[in-house]
């Protein structure tokens, strides 16, 4: 695939329908330790620190877990599917073109701490705005490149959010910056540019670094295996031995 503009904006928003399947490390806001993730996507989630000790292990029962609305006089569960019940167009290259037009799709699911969990592995941040106030691209991609992360194509470009840059949440974006709730123009107030990696197989978003005088890399994500059977033993909780242990 050759990279352009509209190629890495479509890459951004295809990863819910690119893989089922990732274990990866990853560190994330400068930490030095590396944790280790498993998901099973839609439900299963494991996250280990990188000596074995399990921080979470858990199948998720449900779209929108956790999440209730009211009928009547009770509260009951939120209705929703899951990403790979949502028909979506693909270009040629089974790229996503728009995403689905409705809005009980659980995009976050398994959810793991924070909102800049559920972007790097679903950075469609980076590809649309949910803010119909401001119809410029949220995000201006320049000097895109084919690189390599950890030996996996990537694609690489530097990045500058716009005003209309519309993050998951405003405090665990992946881009610097904040939002203004002004009354005249709402809308997000960048700090730097960004450069930003994205998995070319997967559509993860694998690698940040924020250009500010001290450059800092803000995530670091080395991708293990792809579409490897994950059995429900794996969710549960028991100590493995390490970042990279082999399994027996």
């Amino acid at each position: 695939m050759a990279l352009t503009v509209d190629r890495f904006r479509a890459l951004a928003r295809s990863s819910p329908w690119r893989w089922r399947t990732l274990e990866f490390a990853w560190a994330d806001h400068g930490a030095t330790a590396y944790r280790h993730g498993w998901i099973r996507r839609p439900d299963g989630l494991r996250v280990e620190t990188g000596d074995g000790r399990v921080e979470t292990a858990r199948i998720v029962t449900r779209p929108f877990e956790g999440a209730y609305v009211s009928s009547g006089e009770k509260m009951v569960p939120r209705a929703g599917i899951w990403p790979i019940h949502a028909a979506v167009s693909l270009d040629a290259d089974g790229l996503v073109t728009a995403l689905p037009a409705r809005s009980d799709v659980d995009y976050v699911a398994p959810f793991f701490t924070e909102y800049h969990w559920a972007a790097m592995l679903n950075p469609v941040e980076l590809a649309d705005s949910g803010r119909c106030a401001h119809p410029e691209l949220p995000v201006r991609p320049a000097e895109l490149t084919d690189v390599e992360h950890y030996g996996r194509p990537t694609w690489q470009a530097r990045v500058w959010p716009t005003r209309s840059y519309d993050p998951r949440c405003d405090c665990c974006a992946l881009l610097t910056g904040r939002f203004d709730y002004g009354r005249d123009e709402p809308g997000w107030v960048p700090e730097v540019e960004s450069v930003v990696r994205l998995d070319v197989g997967t559509g993860v978003c694998v690698w940040i670094r924020h250009l500010y005088d001290a450059p800092t890399v803000d995530l670091d994500l080395r991708i293990i295996t792809v579409d490897e059977p994950l059995d429900d033993a794996l969710f549960y909780s028991r100590r493995r031995r390490g970042l990279f242990s082999r399994r027996r």
